[in-house]
């Protein structure tokens, strides 16, 4: 399992919105979400992440940034 850094939004005091990143948890599966609109639901791609105190979210994938490099070969 590969290790994330998982952001969130945050409203600052001027009520604007930031992107702010929420902490390290380790990669599970990718999933996928959904919202509703007038129209119907509309799909989006998600990340299954757990954190160090055993909490598991559904976030998403653009949320989401591997910390760690795949095991590549050198050559």
């Amino acid at each position: 399992m590969r290790k994330v850094m998982v952001s969130e939004y945050q409203q600052q005091e001027d009520g604007k919105w930031e992107i702010k990143e929420k902490g390290i948890a380790v990669f599970h599966a990718f999933g996928v979400n959904y919202e509703e609109f007038e129209s119907g639901p509309g799909n989006f791609s998600t990340a299954i992440v757990e954190f160090p105190d055993g909490k598991v979210q559904n976030v998403p994938v653009g949320m989401v940034r591997f910390i760690d490099a795949a095991l590549t070969e050198k050559g």
